[in-house]
């Protein structure tokens, strides 16, 4: 329904909605675009386009993402295990930053609940990494905290 919309959208060459991780829903709708060459429009704008033309309010993107290409398969596929990942680490990374943290994150597919993530800390953020730890268990992806 999302990808539908957006890619009738004028500047759109190509949509590609994901899951979005949330602590409480459990994921939310986001939506990768590719603009065709010579376009111009805005996330805000593609976002008022989706929510004028899409009746379900839990269809509605929380986020819209403008690329540089969507990613393919060498079928001409949309690849969608690339934009989850993106999805994941803005999330983790997101994270972070409210908590006035830096770290490294990996996010990789595979594991038991589909995708896994590696945060790396710092040394002595120990306390830090137990936090985090909890937050990102209350995630739908796999988590490990490291410093």
């Amino acid at each position: 329904m999302i990808e539908n919309t957006l890619q009738r959208h004028p500047s759109v060459a190509v949509a590609a909605a994901v899951g979005m991780p949330d602590s409480y829903a459990g994921e939310l709708p986001v939506c990768y675009v590719e603009l065709l060459p010579d376009s111009s429009v805005t996330e805000d704008e593609l976002r008022a386009f989706a929510e004028a033309e899409i009746s379900e309010r839990p269809a509605w993107p929380k986020h819209i993402r403008i690329v540089d290409a969507v990613p393919m398969t060498a079928v001409g596929k949309i690849f969608k295990p690339t934009l989850r990942q993106d999805a994941i680490e803005r999330v983790v990374h997101g994270i972070l930053d409210e908590r006035g943290l830096q770290g490294d994150v990996e996010v990789t597919a595979g594991g038991p609940r589909g995708m896994s993530v590696r945060v790396t800390l710092g040394k002595g953020d120990e306390q830090a990494s137990s936090q985090l730890q909890q937050v990102l268990d209350g995630y739908l992806f796999g988590a490990t905290v490291e410093t």
